[in-house]
């Protein structure tokens, strides 16, 4: 990303409103890599600037960035195929943790969502490390009816790469974005560039 366009990210933040999440803004690292099975780009991204680089923090800026016209979002993980997409693609992954699209919310439940409104409980994935969901529960129950967001990240271990889970204050140094098409429902899974020539 040039320089100029992380000032227009940037100003479009101090535009919205600068909040407590934080006024840190984020340059990609390393090639863009278009996913075929889902239709969407995607691309690591770091932080530049003091902390704080939290989950929310994260969350709202990544709108400010464009891919092919199509605006940012921390990364929607649905299947394994997109899981090992990522770790195949991007080996930063295996060295660096990185927030990615899901969170919990302590309602009457732990209800895990991903940022795009989709709830984790209608797809059959998990990526969680061993132990994981339990912490999740247990700190719901803690905190039950309280609204606390417990966001998700990315950990290389021995395992390989997992979810983990950490609070509304940790700060992490990555991100996972993922640029989906404007309407997932109605585009085809190829590049614009691609879908034009073949018309």
């Amino acid at each position: 990303m040039s320089v100029l366009a992380s000032m227009m990210v940037a100003l479009t933040m101090m535009m919205q409103g600068i909040d407590d999440t934080g006024t840190a803004i984020a340059r990609p690292i390393g090639e863009v890599h278009f996913n075929e099975d889902t239709g969407s780009y995607y691309q690591v991204f770091d932080f530049v600037g003091k902390p704080p680089h939290t989950w929310e923090h994260a969350r709202r800026m990544v709108k400010g960035y464009l891919q092919e016209g199509r605006e940012g979002r921390l990364v929607v993980v649905r299947d394994i195929a997109t899981h090992y997409f990522l770790i195949l693609n991007f080996p930063q992954m295996r060295q660096q943790s990185m927030w990615i699209g899901l969170a919990a919310t302590c309602n009457e439940t732990a209800d895990l969502e991903w940022v795009d409104g989709t709830s984790l409980a209608d797809q059959s994935f998990r990526g969680f490390g061993d132990g994981v969901l339990r912490d999740i529960s247990r700190s719901c129950r803690a905190r039950k009816g309280s609204g606390d967001v417990l966001p998700i990240f990315y950990q290389p271990d021995q395992f390989g790469v997992r979810w983990q889970v950490a609070n509304a204050k940790t700060n992490k140094g990555y991100m996972m974005v993922e640029f989906p098409a404007p309407n997932e429902e109605n585009q085809p899974n190829q590049p614009p560039e691609e879908a034009i020539q073949q018309q």
